[in-house]
């Protein structure tokens, strides 16, 4: 899909505030000269993080949804002495979930602009404002923030810095020169979605010795939050993210959560013994107190023996297909006689696919198109810094799609597979894809991360080590346990 194809899509799916239906999101790209058809505007809607997926093949915008509805904070101590707010997750699931808490427009209640600063927190404050985007996400958040010029990512081996630059907001200039204590609250509101502008006006907290009719609502808001967060859970499960979790959950139950009387997610936890962050494989999710999240549960057992087959569908990336054919250009540079192309079939295609044999030969036509495509542009000395990383990665990406298919097509009962193990196996397939599709992605590619990706790499290597074995021994065991030798 080409750049303005890509754009008038996220323009419909920033903007659009109606309920609408695939063929009607047709209609309007077709107005605008994208041709789809029907079945590639589904797959758009129903994989796009824009979008939300409701009855009758109906759909509905995450901006829709969003706008207008109220949620808060409080700010820490630290940032009342300070006189600056951080946004970190606070925003979530408000505000498009790539735009980075750094880059949002925060305005007050007369619409002017308040203007963002560098200031030093500790990093204490910035691991809880921040704690939401999960296990693994927090710190590349935090040190990919714009004011932060003193410490990499790479650095995190060393340890953690005892303080941090930070983008923040001051409260003299969002409160209107009114002073604030610890204990107020700031009430906040998204206005523009597609810019990720958000409001934020001061809620002055009721002092006394009893409790005012606003501590009340507000407890009893903390309460309805872990009654239909426990519901959620139920019925979405962990979701792709915590972000999905709450976005959710706040889609189903907008007019209980969305009060100025309402408490923000941070201070829930305070209030709640039920519900924690849990593990799920190498991320991390909301969950039910001392409980582990299954890869199978109420939320997809009556379709589960689908569940691996719709992430096997991602080989079928064309980013993942560059990916192996730039790495076999590169491989061949002074090779006289080098593996025939079809040789990479079996690395892309694992062979619990079963292929046909006119599926086998229509996939080599295509690869020997897009192979003459690429070697007619390729540059040898612009691929040289991201050739040996693309190399590991096809690799690791090989061993893990032949694990996840050999799983997947074995008709087993993913349930007698151990979950956690299960759950990580999917996740650095999905990562893994990922990374692949934003390296191949041209526009990104002068700025391709290689140092950071190749340490992540590196973890992603260690930990299909340690699972796949465990796995692997599931798989064999599992095939086997019924048979009887006579």
């Amino acid at each position: 899909m080409d750049l303005d194809a890509s754009f008038v899509i996220d323009r419909y799916l920033s903007q659009q505030k109606n309920i609408f239906t695939v063929d009607e999101f047709n209609k309007y790209l077709r107005k605008n000269n994208v041709k789809l058809t029907k079945e590639q505007a589904f797959d758009i809607l129903s994989s796009s993080g824009y979008v939300f997926s409701l009855i009758n093949e109906e759909f509905v915008t995450r901006s829709a949804v969003f706008v207008g509805r109220w949620f808060s904070f409080m700010p820490s101590k630290e940032e009342i002495k300070k006189g600056y707010v951080i946004l970190g997750h606070r925003c979530m699931p408000f505000i498009n979930p790539e735009v980075a808490p750094d880059k949002i427009t925060v305005v007050k209640a007369d619409g002017n602009p308040v203007l963002p600063e560098a200031v030093s927190f500790t990093m204490n404050q910035a691991m809880d404002t921040f704690s939401l985007f999960g296990e693994g996400y927090v710190i590349p958040y935090i040190y990919s923030d714009h004011s932060n010029e003193k410490v990499t990512l790479a650095s995190v081996q060393y340890g953690l810095p005892q303080y941090i630059d930070l983008t923040a907001w001051p409260l003299s200039k969002i409160c209107g020169n009114k002073k604030i204590k610890y204990g107020d609250r700031i009430l906040c509101r998204v206005i523009d979605w597609e810019t990720s502008e958000v409001e934020l006006t001061l809620q002055p907290a009721q002092r006394g010795d009893f409790l005012s009719e606003e501590d009340i609502a507000r407890e009893e808001w903390y309460s309805t939050f872990e009654k239909t967060l426990l519901a959620s859970f139920n019925k979405n499960g962990p979701a792709s993210s915590i972000e999905e979790q709450l976005a959710l959950l706040f889609l189903e139950n907008l007019n209980v959560l969305c009060l100025k009387s309402c408490g923000s997610i941070e201070e829930f936890f305070k209030h709640t013994k039920k519900i924690g962050f849990a593990s799920y494989g190498v991320e991390s999710r909301l969950w039910k107190s001392n409980e582990v999240i299954p890869f199978i549960g109420p939320w997809n057992k009556q379709f589960k023996e689908n569940t691996l087959m719709a992430d096997i569908s991602m080989i079928f990336s064309p980013q993942v297909f560059d990916a192996y054919l730039e790495n076999y250009i590169y491989e061949n540079l002074e090779v006289e006689k080098p593996e025939p192309l079809e040789s990479l079939m079996d690395d892309i295609f694992p062979s619990a696919l079963n292929m046909k044999p006119a599926e086998r030969k229509l996939l080599l036509l295509n690869m020997e198109k897009r192979f003459g495509i690429l070697k007619k542009n390729y540059n040898q000395f612009s691929d040289y810094k991201i050739a040996p990383v693309r190399a590991r990665i096809t690799k690791l990406c090989s061993e893990i799609s032949s694990l996840v298919c050999s799983i997947g097509c074995s008709s087993l009962n993913l349930e007698d597979f151990p979950q956690q193990e299960l759950v990580i196996l999917v996740q650095l397939f999905s990562h893994i894809v990922k990374i692949i599709e934003e390296m191949e992605n041209v526009f990104m590619k002068d700025h391709f991360p290689v140092e950071d990706v190749s340490l992540s790499l590196e973890g992603m290597e260690d930990t299909y080590e340690e699972i796949s074995g465990k796995l692997k021994r599931s798989l064999y065991e599992n095939t086997y346990k019924n048979i009887t030798i006579m």
